[in-house]
């Protein structure tokens, strides 16, 4: 695979001493820009539909189209930070990891699916207990409707959509740029931006650890398709149990069980994408100045709007 982050062996250190690093810490910093852009624009929006209607917001939020558009709203911005790095950049899919995998790579993306999704449960609790603390309290994200057809809808505008662009932002833009850092580095870096980029604090150490094993499994996979899938059915299990409530009835004996299953396919898959399967593994080949320097500003507004939710959370 060619390394675009080489170094002029006379180079000063600069930003552009390795251009792909630096390409990824825009297009990373362009997404969440985007993303807040489009947050205070769908705000204007609410309130100038609210001011000429006489309807209250807190009615319009509740409204279908409002909620299909809150979903689908992030999506708009990683098309614009991903089709920017692909024509500026004069990229081939390739670089967006848009490479088939081996075929051991999709029940490995199953099996950490299921085992993220379950056995994180306590660890996340955990946390939110931790935040409970400081006098913080979760809210609710509410969904458009699951039923009938409208299960379709949301599906594909919470698991299809998310699964997709999150993935090929992060782990094909992003991990493409940064792979030379080493495996542990990227799986580490993966991690905390994939965390931060959800601006959640009762997320923040689940979607840290998603974050470390998705860019783990790419890497192995050299490849962002087993990642997707295991994106999507993370979200559609959520979606599926909102509509159907097959979990409701797992308890007790059943629930414990459900958990050690999951617990041990999760250990079993990281034992062996980490020791088993290290045909991929990277040693560090430069540093990361050159992605977090354009990178800082996007993990910056991030920190911002976690902190603001943690503080609305506890003010709420």
């Amino acid at each position: 695979m060619e390394n675009k982050n080489t170094m002029p062996s006379a180079g000063s250190g600069g930003l552009f001493d390795q251009p792909r690093k630096a390409a990824s810490g825009f297009v990373f910093s362009g997404a969440v820009f985007g993303m807040l852009v489009l947050s205070i624009l769908l705000s204007v929006t609410l309130a100038l539909i609210s001011q000429t209607s006489g309807t209250p917001v807190s009615e319009l939020t509740q409204s279908e189209a409002y909620l299909y558009v809150a979903y689908v709203l992030y999506d708009v911005a990683y098309i614009a930070a991903i089709a920017s790095f692909l024509l500026v950049c004069k990229e081939k899919p390739r670089a967006l990891g848009f490479r088939l995998p081996k075929a051991r790579y999709w029940p490995a993306a199953v099996l950490l699916a299921f085992g993220l999704l379950f056995s994180l449960n306590f660890v996340n609790g955990w946390f939110i207990d931790l935040l409970g603390i400081f006098g913080y309290e979760a809210s609710s994200s509410a969904l458009p409707s699951v039923e009938g057809a409208g299960l379709f809808g949301v599906l594909f505008a919470v698991a299809v959509l998310p699964a997709f662009f999150e993935e090929t932002l992060l782990r094909g833009v992003v991990l493409e740029g940064i792979k030379d850092v080493g495996t542990v580095a990227a799986c580490l870096l993966g991690g905390l931006l994939f965390s931060l980029f959800h601006m959640s604090p009762v997320q923040t150490v689940y979607q840290f650890v998603c974050g470390c094993a998705f860019t783990l499994l790419a890497i192995r996979a050299q490849s962002v398709f087993p990642t997707m899938l295991a994106h999507f059915l993370n979200n559609a299990v959520i979606v599926l149990d909102l509509r159907f409530g097959f979990l409701a009835g797992v308890t007790g004996g059943a629930a414990a069980a459900l958990y050690a299953v999951s617990g041990v396919c999760l250990v079993a898959v990281l034992v062996w994408l980490i020791f088993f399967d290290r045909g991929t593994n990277r040693r560090k080949e430069g540093p990361l100045r050159s992605f977090l320097l354009p990178a800082s500003v996007g993990i910056g507004m991030c920190a911002i709007m976690w902190i603001v939710n943690f503080a609305a959370g506890i003010g709420g």
